[in-house]
């Protein structure tokens, strides 16, 4: 077969002397295509490069969210192969962000990554959504949930959960509870604690966690939920009291506090679990590839560190399992908020 430079020699002689049936001559030699495909060199700088993955963020700069994801997305672009770009889309508890994704094109190259119980409560309570957040995103990855813990000032009366209940019954709206915001999922938790318990905790909403806890510190509010990552220094230093776990499940941390919902409020939730999700549409091996890729980064030595600073306890689905819980989470809290006629606004 002649050679590559060969070829581009004759390509030149052939025009010098002016022949008009130049090209058609060198094609019929049936060796250009084949040398050009071949060339390890042609090869190389034709194959085109992976496109940039953009990574909306359904938080603002700073949230917990926002730091979780751009760690996991420092770790992500190297396993993909691919440019991983963050983009915060803060708004409206993540529905601004998961609507953009509802509306992208599903060629695998947008994902979000969010706090997504506060979607799931937005369609419970049939609030006036632009997209439906379960039938219009596709789970792509679970990532995790923060361990939640009840929290009143170290000067608080009650020393435990039980006498805490036993306080705030007996002075019905006597006591306020800061919250993130109307709608958030330790606002539904609060009104989901009110209902079941027979309270009347006043929420106060707020637009950060930080300030919500140093208004409870300062005595604007008695109570709140807060991640552990946020509370930890308070907790060493004594200025605040953990009396319950708020989040589903015992935490090895705080072996001695009970769990809300294993102490009278059965699927009782405060905490904003974390996942990632893409276009509906989006080709079944891209998901699998997504999935795969975020669960090995979940298993970084680094990720793990910084996710266990922030009081995230990880969780490895498969695409499957984890749309199937996405589902089935969404269905329990339309549940609750039904069977206690709750009011969230």
């Amino acid at each position: 077969m002649p050679s590559f430079s060969s070829l581009l020699r004759r390509v030149e002689l052939m025009r010098a002397a002016g022949s008009s049936a130049w090209l058609k001559k060198l094609f019929r030699v049936g060796a250009v295509s084949s040398v050009l495909v071949t060339s390890p060199g042609f090869a190389q700088s034709a194959a085109p490069a992976s496109p940039p993955l953009t990574m909306i963020i359904g938080y603002p700069p700073g949230a917990i969210v926002d730091t979780v994801a751009r760690q996991l997305a420092g770790v992500l672009g190297p396993i993909l192969n691919r440019t991983i770009v963050p983009e915060n889309k803060g708004g409206a508890a993540g529905a601004i962000a998961a609507g953009q994704i509802a509306k992208t094109r599903p060629d695998g190259h947008t994902i979000l990554f969010t706090a997504y119980t506060s979607l799931q409560i937005s369609r419970a309570l049939e609030r006036n959504l632009a997209f439906d957040p379960v039938d219009d995103l596709q789970p792509v990855a679970s990532v995790g949930r923060p361990t939640t813990l009840l929290l009143v000032p170290a000067d608080f009366p009650a020393k435990t959960f039980d006498e805490f209940l036993a306080l705030v019954k007996s002075q019905p709206n006597h006591f306020n509870f800061g919250t993130s915001g109307i709608g958030s999922p330790n606002h539904f938790a609060l009104e989901y604690l009110n209902a079941s318990f027979e309270l009347k905790l006043t929420p106060v909403p707020y637009k950060g966690a930080a300030q919500m806890l140093t208004d409870m510190l300062g005595g604007r509010v008695q109570a709140i939920f807060s991640s552990t990552s946020l509370a930890a220094g308070h907790l060493q230093s004594g200025a605040v009291r953990a009396l319950a776990i708020g989040s589903p499940d015992p935490s090895p941390a705080f072996p001695n506090l009970p769990v809300i919902a294993q102490h009278g409020a059965p699927g009782f939730n405060a905490a904003g679990a974390l996942g990632i999700f893409a276009p509906v549409g989006t080709p079944t091996e891209t998901l699998a590839k997504l999935n795969a890729a975020i669960q090995e980064a979940l298993k970084d030595e680094a990720t793990q560190q910084r996710l266990h600073d922030e009081g995230i306890v990880i969780e490895l689905q498969t695409v499957e399992d984890f749309s199937a819980r996405y589902r089935q989470e969404a269905q329990d809290i339309a549940t609750v908020i039904r069977d206690h006629a709750l009011k969230i606004n």
